[in-house]
């Protein structure tokens, strides 16, 4: 039986999202996931949320007419993905219109467990707009205390676990656990985030595919949609102060909405040499409310130009213990 830690390797992100054909609606993946702590005994066990979401919607990308991208897709996530079995995807045709397209995917593993994940992906035509509004944000500005002289590749790839006892392990030598499909990159914020509330917090994360990039459009944006997962709640927890206190996390419920031109998404895009971001993607993350056993996560996703591409967020569990408390950012 394979190790639940054999996904745990830098797996190129064309090959990790791969898809056999079973018929025209269904699919099976053929790479292992990743396992969030790997073989140690407090790993979670189960697969990396955004294997499963990115790859039901490469799936649902597979029956669309030519010309039709991702622009939207929610996710539920109702049962632990395992580890050693492999996802079976099938894609239900909702719409096809003109513009718009709809697909259905759910998905399972184990015999007679159900759906464990099932989730809506809207395609769209391509169209130019006289609208273009975004927020502008100059990333080396606004977290200078953090990014000043550096540049994404500079800074400690980010751990498998982003939890204290994990980091712990890391200082004392233990080694990262290998993230497929990109390399992922963590900025230290304790200086911008100790003076600052916990619902001010903020964490950068930058990333870029391993292996060549992907030539489809659609695994170009599922590859981002693989991102928007990568230690999403446990960095809500660190933000709330109870990253070593929480009992019970997990997914609930993702969404990602993509906003920007085709063009915005692809990687290895060409930039000037003066840009410190390069050819890397930035997620800029936070966490706006924790109530009733939840917790929200959300993020801003910045091209290596500057642009807006990407709003991300989760509905997620994040249960502590009855004598836990979070304080109240706000009177309610």
């Amino acid at each position: 039986m394979a190790s639940r830690a054999a996904g745990n390797t830098y797996r190129p992100f064309v090959e990790l999202m791969n898809l056999e054909t079973i018929n025209k609606n269904t699919f099976r993946s053929t790479a292992q996931p990743f396992c969030p702590g790997g073989d140690h005994p407090r790993s979670i066990g189960r697969a990396y949320g955004g294997h499963v979401y990115a790859q039901a919607a490469w799936a649902a990308a597979q029956t669309v007419p030519e010309g039709f991208v991702l622009h939207n897709a929610t996710g539920w996530f109702l049962l632990a993905g395992l580890l050693t079995v492999p996802f079976v995807y099938k894609v239900h045709s909702i719409r096809d219109g003109r513009s718009y397209c709809t697909r259905i995917v759910n998905v399972t593993q184990a015999k007679g467990k159900g759906i464990c994940f099932t989730c809506t992906c809207s395609f769209k035509k391509d169209e130019a707009s006289p609208v273009e509004v975004q927020e502008s944000v100059d990333l080396w500005e606004k977290y200078a205390c953090v990014l000043k002289d550096k540049k994404p590749e500079d800074f400690n790839e980010a751990p498998g676990m982003d939890v204290p006892f994990y980091w712990e392990l890391l200082r004392n030598g233990h080694p990262n656990d290998k993230f497929p499909g990109l390399k992922t990159t963590k900025v230290d914020m304790k200086p911008y985030n100790e003076p600052r509330r916990a619902l001010d917090r903020r964490q950068l994360i930058f990333y870029k595919t391993i292996g060549d990039a992907p030539l489809s459009l659609n695994l170009q944006m599922c590859a981002h949609l693989y991102a928007s997962d990568r230690n999403s709640l446990y960095i809500a927890a660190n933000h709330l102060g109870i990253g070593d206190s929480w009992t019970q996390m997990g997914s609930l419920a993702h969404t990602v909405v993509f906003h920007a031109p085709l063009e915005e998404f692809q990687f290895r895009q060409q930039v000037p040499s003066s840009n410190p971001q390069g050819e890397w993607f930035c997620m800029e993350d936070r966490t706006d409310r924790a109530s009733a056993g939840r917790s929200t996560f959300h993020s801003q996703v910045w091209s290596p130009k500057g642009t807006h591409i990407m709003t991300i967020m989760q509905d997620g569990m994040v249960r502590v213990g009855k004598s836990q408390s979070i304080k109240k950012e706000t009177k309610l």
